[in-house]
Parts: structure tokens; sequence; C-alpha cells
């Protein structure tokens, strides 16, 4: 092997079988929505699918998204019809995002099916296994919420809590 940059261990391993098993860093093609998507834009659904509506500002901070990145992603995902967006009455310099009716639907498709996914994923670990993945993801997310941000990087946020959710 050679030495280069990057980290040779477990964890980078880990990591990239992952992300390449999972197909993290294509477009997911969502089969029963027969629609092409990124990663941030199904994560948006999901978030906005657990409330009636929140601030664009808010959305990017649940998604750790810079303002101009979560920006162009609700953009996005209102050209393709999924989110509607108002000016905040309280504060027009702020938007207020809601799911429309086609995206509640969309959103519902996909949380069934992911659902399905880790009900098949979870159901071949051990309990024991199932014990270790929780301990050890949730030690890995209070790890990277400790660091400081790099230079250009995302901004940690606190993610108590997060992986009981």
């Amino acid at each position: 092997m050679t030495s280069g940059p990057f980290p040779d261990d477990d964890l980078r391993r880990a990591l990239r079988r992952l992300v390449r098993l999972g197909g993290l860093l294509e477009p997911h093609a969502h089969h029963h929505a027969e629609l092409r998507m990124s990663l941030s834009e199904m994560m948006a659904l999901g978030e906005l699918a657990d409330v009636e509506s929140m601030s664009q500002h808010e959305l990017g901070q649940l998604l750790g998204l810079e303002k101009s990145t979560v920006s162009r992603l609700v953009v996005a995902l209102e050209r393709r019809g999924w989110v509607g967006r108002e000016r905040n009455p309280a504060n027009r310099r702020f938007y207020q995002l809601q799911l429309t009716p086609e995206g509640r639907e969309l959103a519902d498709r996909i949380g069934h099916d992911l659902r399905a996914q880790h009900e098949q994923l979870l159901g071949a670990l051990t309990p024991d296994e199932r014990e270790a993945l929780t301990i050890g993801l949730a030690g890995i997310a209070r790890a990277v919420a400790s660091n400081p941000p790099r230079p250009g990087g995302p901004i940690p946020h606190s993610v108590e809590g997060d992986a009981q959710s």
C-alpha cells in the first residue's frame, strides 16, 4: 500500500465501503417514486415531513448546510413541486417552508421504503450488533460535533439525541 495523504485505517475503509454500497455519491433513484434525487433533497423532504412548516434557516441548520446551499436546495424542491415557500409574515426577510400535497405524498412513500429498508438491514444484525452499532454511531456523532469547524467546512451542530431518533 502507498502512503498517501488520506488515512488508510479501518474507519476510512468501513466508511468508503458504506458510501459505495449505499450509492451515497450518486443521485438516488427512488424505485417506488421512480424519481432521481440527491441525498440532500431526500433529507430535506424527511425534515419537512416531520413538521407543518419551518423556516428555511431552520432547515439549513437541521441539514448542516450553509445559507446559499440551502437556498439552492429549496429552489430545486420548489421547482419540482414538492415544497412551497412563503415570506414569514412576522419577519419578511425569512421564508417559511412547507411540503406541498405532492411533496407530502412523496415523503410518505420514501419514508415507508426507508423504514422497510432499515428493518431489513437491522434485522440482519444480532441484538448485540444493533446495540453496538447504536453506541458506536452515537460516539462518532459526538466526536464529530466536538471538533472545531474547519475553514470552509461544515459547522458541527449539536447532535444530542439524534442517535435515538
